[in-house]
């Protein structure tokens, strides 16, 4: 073997095994902030989209003996400092829904509050949960009536039919800081399961139909009308981790349910998924940036875990101190409207 052929043959062993090596596994970024900071440095993003879910009424902190962490303050003094660090940036808020309390009058007190600074702190989709229809869908009606936000679900129907009670979806606009409108689409789902009634509209009954059937009816539309789609998910992760394998062109996933929440970025093929907890002790931040042609080319979030490091909204902490004290233990829930008797037709929904 002569010399050239020496140096040589070994070059091409290295580079064959190289080529065989697998990729190297991608490490999913924290959630987390940096250490000792209550927002991340970085460039303006396009959009801001935060987000919460499975609230169930607690307007001020979850008090935990450990960490007590949440509360309406803390939130709007974040979403202040947000819109304070990037004033041309649009910041868009969205609830996936079981924001209300036990319905008690005490709890009706709570939840009345808590809508009401959520419409003031600029939330503009709100996903109706299987808790908000507790007493009922003319409950609800009466508690949210006026509230300019739009209340939502994809797969809550009119029981016997594929007809969604409330509207199907959102298309929220915000103005982007090239002046053009940005459309985010919002499609909301509560868990299927073939048991669950409550009470509707004009003597019909409410059920909930299949999740990924009702979401493929209407991602089609919401698509169309879109630069971001998100889907609010009150489902397990396993639940949401189907709908974004059938459905790959989803942008986001935000979640609630069972007080699961993300730690690190997790994504399902290209869909990103992130839950935020519940009793309002998170917030997720999801910093996005837009290609040409308005859809997003990179996300990056961050999940605020509100505790006390978190300075409170001075107007907001005035206006709660005004309610009634923390929950009670012997408050008496209302009467529950009852159910239509199975097996009557459904009528049409009365409108709202």
């Amino acid at each position: 073997m002569n010399s050239l052929a020496r140096l040589i043959l070994p070059l091409l062993a290295v580079s064959t095994i190289a080529a065989q090596a697998p990729p190297a596994a991608e490490v999913p970024l924290s959630l987390d902030l940096p250490e000792g900071a209550l927002l991340a440095a970085g460039p303006a993003p396009d959009l801001e989209l935060l987000y919460t879910g499975d609230v169930i009424g607690y307007v001020e902190d979850c008090g935990c003996k450990q960490n007590p962490a949440g509360g309406l303050a803390r939130r709007a003094w974040l979403v202040s400092q947000i819109k304070t660090n990037y004033p041309e940036t649009p910041v868009v808020l969205l609830d996936a829904g079981n924001f209300s309390d036990n319905p008690t009058e005490k709890g009706d007190i709570r939840t009345a509050a808590l809508l009401k600074e959520m419409v003031g702190l600029g939330y503009k989709a709100v996903s109706v949960g299987d808790r908000d229809l507790t007493m009922g869908y003319d409950d609800l009606m009466k508690r949210i009536q006026g509230l300019p936000m739009q209340f939502i679900s994809t797969n809550i129907v009119t029981q016997g039919t594929k007809t969604p009670i409330f509207a199907p979806y959102a298309i929220v606009e915000a103005k982007g800081r090239d002046g053009k409108p940005i459309r985010i689409g919002v499609l909301s789902v509560v868990r299927y399961t073939p048991v669950w009634q409550k009470s509707g509209p004009s003597g019909t009954n409410l059920a909930a139909a299949p999740v990924l059937e009702m979401v493929r009816t209407y991602y089609p539309e919401v698509r169309a009308k879109s630069d971001v789609v998100v889907l609010m998910a009150a489902l397990a992760k396993d639940d949401a981790r189907d709908v974004a394998r059938q459905l790959p062109e989803l942008d986001m996933i935000i979640g609630s349910y069972g007080g699961i929440y993300s730690q690190k970025e997790e994504r399902e093929g290209k869909v990103a998924m992130y839950y935020t907890g519940n009793q309002g002790k998170r917030i997720g931040e999801s910093r996005i940036t837009l290609d040409a042609t308005r859809k997003p080319s990179e996300i990056r979030t961050y999940v605020h875990f509100l505790t006390a490091n978190y300075p409170s909204d001075k107007a907001m902490t005035d206006r709660l101190a005004a309610l009634t004290p923390a929950k009670p233990t012997d408050e008496q829930p209302r009467p529950v409207k009852l159910m239509a008797k199975p097996g009557l037709t459904p009528q049409p929904p009365g409108s709202h």
